[in-house]
Order: structure tokens, then C-alpha cells, then sequence
């Protein structure tokens, strides 16, 4: 025999379940942040070292370093060509 109150509940667990999991999801996906480093980014926009060097030092591209190892967020990296963008001109 089904009670309704304990078919209530039951519903409320399964949903309470499945938003956890949505939660931890998200969660995941916000923590994770692409990088790329030093060589990969000189490989995209296909400069030397020596210009990947002179962007950072005057201030066109945000970055962290660990060491000896250079790394950019692409949020970075985005935030840069939209502060250099240039619309086209006819």
C-alpha cells in the first residue's frame, strides 16, 4: 500500500538528487579554466618569443607565471583582441 506522503517524499529526494547533481556540474565546469601556454599561445598568433616577451612587458596580454612557465587564460587572451579590436572601415 502507497501512502502519499511517502510517495511525496520520494519525489522530493529524487529531485533533491538530481539537482545535486546539476549543481556539481556546474560547479565542475566553472573551475575548470583553459589555458594555454607560453609555446601555444606563440604558435596561435605565430610571433616569436621575443614579441610574446615585448606584449607582456607592455601590458597588452594578462598572465601568470610559475617559475619559469608563462601561462594565459583564454579569458585573457580574449580580453585583449577586444581591447585591440578594429571595426572595418569602408
Amino acid at each position: 500500500m502507497s501512502y502519499p506522503l511517502q510517495e511525496s517524499l520520494k519525489n522530493i529526494e529524487q529531485r533533491l538528487e538530481e539537482l545535486t547533481k546539476l549543481v556539481a556540474d556546474r560547479q565542475d565546469k566553472y573551475l575548470t579554466k583553459p589555458f594555454l601556454n607560453n609555446d601555444e599561445f606563440q604558435r596561435v598568433f605565430r610571433i616569436s618569443p621575443g614579441t610574446a616577451e615585448n606584449w607582456r612587458r607592455q601590458g597588452l596580454i594578462a598572465y601568470s607565471q610559475i617559475n619559469n612557465k608563462i601561462i594565459y587564460r583564454l579569458e585573457d587572451i580574449n580580453t585583449m583582441l577586444d581591447n585591440n579590436y578594429r571595426p572595418f572601415k569602408k
